[in-house]
Order: structure tokens, then sequence, then C-alpha cells
């Protein structure tokens, strides 16, 4: 488990399968939906469970510039792992950047895509939570910034 708020959450008390029907509702997006105050609220906690519950998770983000996915890459990682400042060489143009919890390590690439926003996956080895594992997403760039 991560150590974001994993000590004071119980488990048992969550009910995963109701969270991740919540998330699943954005898979079939291309670019992530505008939420309300109280929607943003509702993602934020339903992620945060999950994040609890995982080994470690793996973000992606499409975005039309580096400076936007740079940004929230590092919102979502200090959210839901630790903070982090990535070193990145600029470049022009719609960016994929990703980013693996466990190891650290991030992957950036140009994208030529119409998908944008971020997308996290998470990953659970405990069979009580297995039911989290899988990507979510898209998810808006601010968040969590």
């Amino acid at each position: 488990m991560t150590a974001t708020d994993s000590s004071s959450i119980d488990a048992s008390a969550i009910d995963y399968r109701a969270l991740k029907k919540q998330l699943a509702q954005f898979s079939r997006l291309e670019t992530p939906p505008v939420l309300s105050d109280a929607e943003s609220v509702d993602v934020r906690t339903a992620l945060k469970h999950f994040n609890a519950a995982a080994d470690y998770e793996t973000l992606g983000v499409c975005a039309d510039t580096l400076a936007v996915g740079q940004a929230a890459i590092e919102a979502y990682v200090a959210a839901l792992s630790r903070p982090i400042q990535l070193d990145l060489d600029p470049r022009s143009g719609p960016v994929y950047l990703k980013f693996n919890t466990l190891k650290g390590a991030w992957y950036l690439d140009d994208y030529v895509g119409t998908a944008r926003g971020v997308l996290i996956s998470f990953h659970a080895s405990e069979p009580e939570v297995d039911v989290i594992n899988g990507t979510y997403g898209p998810f808006p760039f601010d968040l969590f910034g």
C-alpha cells in the first residue's frame, strides 16, 4: 500500500465496486469532462481510496503542451504518492507523459492522438482489493491542481 492516507482508511468499510463504477464512467471519453466542485471532490476521494489500497500507480497524460502535462503529473503524483519535480527537456506540441510511482520513472514522447487528460492505472496485489486494478480516466488536468 502507498503511504498516503493508508493508515487512516478502514479498507473493509469502503465499497470498492461502487467507486470503480463511479470512476469507470470516464473510460469511454476522449477528453475529460468539466466537473462541478462537488463532482471533483467525489472523484478525488475515490482516487485517494483506490490509491490507499494500491501497491502503486502508473499515470499517463496526453496534453497539448509539455507545461500542462508536467503540471498535471506533478500535481497528481503529489496528491497520490509524494511530491516530485520532473526535470524535462523543453519541447513543443502535444505530448504523452507517463509516470510510475513504484519506480519513480517517467517517459516522455510526442503525441499525435486526439485524446487529452490524465489516466491512472492502479496496481494492487491483495486479493481483497483486486477490484481496483485497472485504468481510469481521462480526468481533468487540474483535478489536483
